[in-house]
């Protein structure tokens, strides 16, 4: 399975094009799976804060430079050991649209591609904490989040990019420092833990579990086809 290797923001943005693209064809659906350098990607919301310039100035003084994403949610961190996937594709007609349903298409297939253990909710500690982690053996393994557009020929229909950030291994320390530096120069109450995670089941490859993975997304029902992405 390839996966793709991309600064941050270069990501971002072609998970900004898919999305475009499925909201003017719809009939398009894919499946990417990417990972980046070492860095924080913060939502928007946050360079408003005071100390947002100073702080993501000092962070990327020592090898942590910010991004800016336009989901919602907290801050995450990228580099060694994260494998993401983006799954954009646009709704059925004759469904409505429900973001827990969405969710659901989301972190379904990647529970089952983890196996026994696999779960999902809050997980206290974790960065970017939230109802739709997957979790493995009651840590958090994967944080999800999800952006909509209206279709414009079908106005009936929804484009969906559905994001999950996956941890093949246990967040490194200095990642945790990093989340918890950034956290604390803009006055947010919360530390992240780094045994609040966890990484792929023991015995189990990268490798083996993309293509687990990408197997159950194309089971997916009331979809398009699939085309992969490198």
């Amino acid at each position: 399975m390839d996966i793709t290797t991309l600064e941050a923001e270069a990501a971002l943005a072609r998970e900004a094009e898919l999305l475009a693209h499925v909201a003017a064809n719809p009939a398009a659906r894919f499946l990417w799976f990417w990972q980046s350098p070492q860095s924080l990607v913060a939502p928007r919301k946050m360079s408003t804060l005071p100390a947002f310039d100073a702080v993501s100035e000092e962070l990327a003084r020592t090898g942590w430079p910010v991004s800016l994403r336009a989901t919602g949610g907290d801050v995450t961190p990228q580099g060694p050991g994260i494998v993401n996937v983006s799954h954009v594709y646009a709704t059925p007609a004759d469904l409505n649209v429900s973001i827990d349903k969405e969710y659901d298409a989301l972190c379904t297939p990647i529970e089952a591609a983890l196996g026994p253990g696999a779960s999902r909710g809050w997980q206290p500690g974790a960065f970017c904490d939230g109802a739709h982690n997957v979790q493995l053996n009651g840590l958090k393994f994967a944080g999800t989040a999800m952006r909509i557009k209206r279709c414009r020929n079908a106005p009936k229909r929804k484009a969906i990019l559905a994001h999950a950030l996956m941890l093949m291994r246990p967040p490194r320390d200095n990642a945790i420092a990093a989340l918890n530096r950034f956290l604390s120069a803009l006055a947010e109450p919360r530390v992240i833990d780094r045994g609040a995670h966890t990484g792929l089941p023991v015995g189990t490859d990268q490798e083996a579990f993309a293509q687990r993975l990408t197997a159950e997304f194309l089971t997916l029902p009331h979809l398009e086809p699939l085309e992969i992405l490198t």
